[in-house]
């Protein structure tokens, strides 16, 4: 009998690590995913942060357990954990006291003293009269209408607030020559200006300048009457745009005793319309000035001894 030949199967498995169905690539992946979230997540809390914000988280990060450094550093406190911090001699920016929708967290004269505080108040300031520049700027540079105002006008934060100066140009003059009544177009310019600014609770003093120029007439009228009549016509224009006339600090006329161009007093640049959006300094400074003019005795007014007192029997 014969004997039967078996097919011997030798099966080799070629073994890869991980392969088609690994995990290796998910773990990978996962991590790609996690750090595109977290970068995106930063990029969003940089746009909805504010620039004081920023500077107070810098200063917790460049130095976090000095508590007494001077400079950017030296805040103990990360998170704003809806409580009043301790007072602690630190110069650093505190966290929980940069917050735009409530209102500073002073209470005594011993924080209104404080550096803290008081740098504070000022980049607060800073920061919304900026805001402010902007939208003026914002509103000319989108109106075509205001093509012609771009190179007559000027501004600037001073230490007394937001300065903008109107100046007449060759043949764009904003008022009448020798008069006070406005141009239609300079009106438009201060109506837009005064919707603005009535959006903000600043006061505003408004100058008046002119050039050098006499009047011959015979009534007295001058440039100082002539500058205070143009201021006034200015104010009358921001508060019809929609400026309150409880935020007018001032109305004053300069005649043509600080002429911008010095060369040539008869310029035309010298012929101007200064608003000054007032910060809470000069603002304060104008109101004490203002109070004290009130406490004071009327000019003329004679001082009468005390009526003595008749008594009675």
């Amino acid at each position: 009998m014969e004997k039967t030949e078996q097919n011997i199967v030798i099966k080799r498995v070629k073994k890869v690590a991980g392969g088609a169905h690994g995990g290796a690539w998910k773990i990978a992946f996962a991590d790609f995913a996690l750090a595109l979230m977290a970068f995106f997540l930063v990029l969003w809390l940089i746009e909805s942060t504010t620039n004081l914000e920023k500077m107070a988280i810098a200063g917790y990060f460049s130095d976090p357990t000095n508590l007494g450094a001077v400079g950017d550093g030296g805040t103990p406190y990360v998170l704003d954990l809806q409580g009043r911090p301790l007072n602690v001699n630190n110069q650093g920016l505190n966290l929980s006291l940069v917050r735009q929708d409530e209102d500073p967290l002073v209470d005594s004269d011993d924080e209104i003293n404080n550096p803290e505080f008081v740098e504070l108040a000022r980049l607060r300031q800073m920061e919304a009269l900026s805001n402010l520049r902007g939208d003026v700027e914002a509103e000319i540079n989108l109106n075509q209408q205001f093509d012609w105002f771009r190179d007559s006008v000027s501004f600037e934060i001073t230490e007394e607030g937001l300065m903008v100066q109107i100046i007449d140009r060759e043949g764009r003059p904003l008022f009448d020559n020798g008069q006070s009544r406005l141009r239609p177009y300079a009106m438009e310019i201060l109506w837009a200006m005064g919707r603005i600014f009535g959006n903000v609770p600043n006061k505003v003093s408004v100058f008046g300048h002119t050039d050098g120029a006499r009047f011959s007439s015979e009534d007295d009228y001058s440039n100082w009457e002539l500058s205070s009549d143009r201021a006034n016509a200015a104010r009358r224009a921001l508060v019809d745009g929609g400026l309150h006339p409880d935020q007018v600090a001032q109305i004053i006329g300069m005649a043509d005793s600080v002429p911008l161009n010095t060369d040539d007093p008869l310029g035309p640049m010298n012929r101007r319309i200064v608003i000054m959006v007032l910060n809470s300094v000069a603002q304060s400074r104008v109101d004490a000035l203002s109070n004290s003019g009130l406490a004071a005795p009327t000019p003329g007014e004679e001082i009468l001894p005390p009526t003595p007192t008749v008594e009675i029997f």
